[in-house]
């Protein structure tokens, strides 16, 4: 039998074989005060996992540069938040965006004055703000993002999963997104750019997932397609990127799809 064939074999033959990922440390829950503002708040976007540089004035009134995780953008009545992890601390932050002084993205090194263009441009969050050009963001890495940032999310966090983040998987991803995105005219630079800069852990994964697989079944499909495409694009399969692959297939099951396999 050809490996790769075996290999999703096994893979397949090991569904309901127990529990798939180890225990992890949760992020400490945010103080009282930005709970509420969180739970009263509209959700624009989740999953992101943007790592970032970030001058900002925090909610006390003090200025603070950390390294952002940012994980969602939300609205509470006409203000914008981003809400992330700061890096250093290991601590929730809820960072009201008109607070931001500065965004620099870690990976490319390019740097944001205006804190709506990276929400729109980097975060694939559509707004209001610029009703004279509303063809502006298709011709945007943000049009992108809009549309299969969640499963970008995904698809990175497979990427790295094993310890490496390996161009030739990255490339997979990349292809996948292309595949997605025919309709929207976009740099292949700036795709890329995205890709690499995405940090995603456990639970931007988790989040991000959930997203996806309550999309349409055809959607759904070619999202595992690229799975199998990920894993196998090094010629052998890891034991965690086996896991996800169960951990996948589990899931779609319990959820009632028919998903079929490219074996």
């Amino acid at each position: 039998m050809d490996e790769k064939v075996k290999s999703i074999h096994e893979a397949i033959a090991l569904l309901n074989s127990g529990k798939i990922f180890s225990q992890r440390t949760p992020t400490p829950p945010p103080p009282p005060k930005i709970q509420n503002v969180i739970q009263s708040s509209e959700e624009k976007n989740a999953g992101i996992s943007l790592l970032v540089s970030m001058t900002y004035q925090s909610l006390s009134g003090n200025m603070k540069k950390r390294d952002i995780l940012i994980r969602r953008v939300i609205q509470n009545k006409n203000e914008i938040y981003l809400d992330g992890v700061a890096m250093d601390i290991r601590a929730p932050r809820l960072i009201k965006v008109a607070n931001i002084r500065e965004i620099q993205d870690v990976t490319s090194g390019r740097t944001y004055d205006n804190p709506l263009e990276f929400i729109q441009s980097r975060l694939g969050v559509p707004l209001k703000q610029e009703p004279e050009e509303p063809q502006k963001q298709k011709n945007e890495i943000g049009a992108v993002i809009e549309r299969v940032g969640h499963e970008m999310t995904a698809l990175m966090y497979l990427v790295a999963i094993d310890g490496h983040r390996d161009k030739v998987e990255r490339e997979k991803v990349f292809q996948y997104v292309k595949s997605r995105t025919t309709d929207l005219s976009y740099s292949d630079d700036d795709l890329n750019e995205y890709l690499i800069s995405l940090a995603p852990d456990e639970e931007c994964f988790a989040d991000a997932l959930e997203r996806v697989l309550k999309k349409d079944q055809n959607t759904v499909q070619h999202f595992v397609e690229a799975i199998l495409d990920i894993i196998m694009a090094d010629g052998k399969v890891d034991d965690k990127e086996r896991s996800f692959l169960i951990k996948i297939m589990d899931l779609l099951e319990q959820d009632g799809y028919d998903i079929s396999l490219p074996i």
